[in-house]
């Protein structure tokens, strides 16, 4: 399975008293802009803080009507391991991760709780995989090819050393995939304000054969309820199956062979042997003329139901951005999602 490893939630001031809310206020620092010719104050909103506790933490800060709580539930959840997760992070168990959420930052306020976990409002939900594959350089590979996707629903907006981001501004999905284990070393021993969960050295060494996928669902997502229900009735199958789509589509689900294989695949993945006929031509296009190109040969309608015999063949986004079928492609669809320290252990 996955785990949940971010929320961003909000509880509107109506849910306290007034000294309560005064209370609060008096944890943060307040930013002022103001007009030094006249003294007025154009607007005022308070810092990002953090709540930290031993190995724990979480970031709160209080806006002009709300109490604002967001980081990871991993991390103030058992020993705050952020890599799997426990409890109600690694059993995609979004109330619950809001209600410890929420109750450890009443818990630091030193107030009573307030509102149920329905009534905060959720903006951001990132929802993260594992990936074991052989050692760091086929995380590496991976990444390689990952940073090649574009087309459709992915557009690669930022690079840095084993990390591929798509679409990082979007306010509706993103993605980002990086190496873990190189990750986790810099955490542990070359950023000094870390103060989390200590990872042993073996942990770390483990780490680096997993490929790290991040789904983040936006807060335009959730405030439009484009995933058909508010929040609090996503379950964890509806939350691992928004993960398991957007790099499902990316990586595929299906070994290619030969050309004349793959050609027999698609034509009966489609409706009629015209239309497989057809998306195998579409395939051929994209191979010598490019995504974008072919795209612009298409008509919209043609295109899409393409794209869709295609996938349904088991062709992927990589293999379309690459122009061609992405051997090691195999490797990342027979790569394990782990679970656990004591499963990577296992299977290492």
């Amino acid at each position: 399975m996955v785990l949940i490893d971010w929320i961003t939630a909000r509880l509107p001031d109506g849910h306290f008293e007034r000294s309560e809310w005064d209370h609060l206020r008096s944890f943060s620092d307040r930013i002022l802009r103001y007009n030094p010719a006249t003294g007025e104050q154009v607007w005022e909103t308070s810092a990002w803080e953090s709540i930290r506790s031993d190995s724990h933490q979480l970031s709160f800060r209080i806006g002009s009507d709300a109490l604002w709580v967001q980081g990871s539930p991993a991390r103030i959840i058992g020993d705050g391991d952020a890599v799997f997760g426990s409890g109600a992070s690694s059993e995609l168990n979004l109330m619950g991760c809001v209600d410890r959420m929420s109750a450890y930052a009443f818990q630091q306020f030193q107030i009573q709780p307030r509102g149920h976990a329905t009534d905060w409002i959720v903006s951001r939900i990132d929802v993260t995989g594992n990936l074991l594959l052989d050692t760091l350089e086929d995380v590496r590979e991976a990444l390689r090819i990952l940073r090649d996707v574009e087309g459709g629903r992915y557009r690669v907006s930022q690079q840095a050393g084993d990390t591929v981001y798509w679409s990082h501004r979007s306010r509706l999905r993103s993605g980002k995939a990086y190496a873990k284990g190189p990750h986790l070393d810099y955490q542990s021993r070359k950023n000094r304000s870390y103060d989390g969960r200590v990872y042993q050295p073996e942990e770390i060494n483990l780490a680096n054969r997993l490929l790290r996928l991040e789904l983040k669902l936006g807060a335009q997502l959730l405030r439009e309820d484009r995933l058909g229900k508010p929040w609090y009735e996503l379950t964890s199958g509806d939350l691992y199956e928004q993960w398991n789509d957007y790099f499902g589509r990316m990586i595929g689900d299906s070994e290619m062979m030969t050309d004349a294989d793959l050609k027999r695949k698609v034509i009966e993945s489609a409706p009629t042997e015209g239309q497989g006929k057809a998306a195998y031509g579409c395939w051929t296009l994209i191979k010598s003329e490019g995504w974008e190109r072919a795209r612009e040969m298409c008509s919209k309608p043609t295109w899409y139901r393409n794209l869709k015999i295609l996938r349904s063949a088991g062709l992927a986004d990589a293999d379309f951005s690459a122009g061609r079928v992405v051997e090691f492609r195999r490797r990342i669809l027979d790569a394990k999602l782990v679970e656990s320290w004591d499963e990577l252990k296992r299977v290492a």
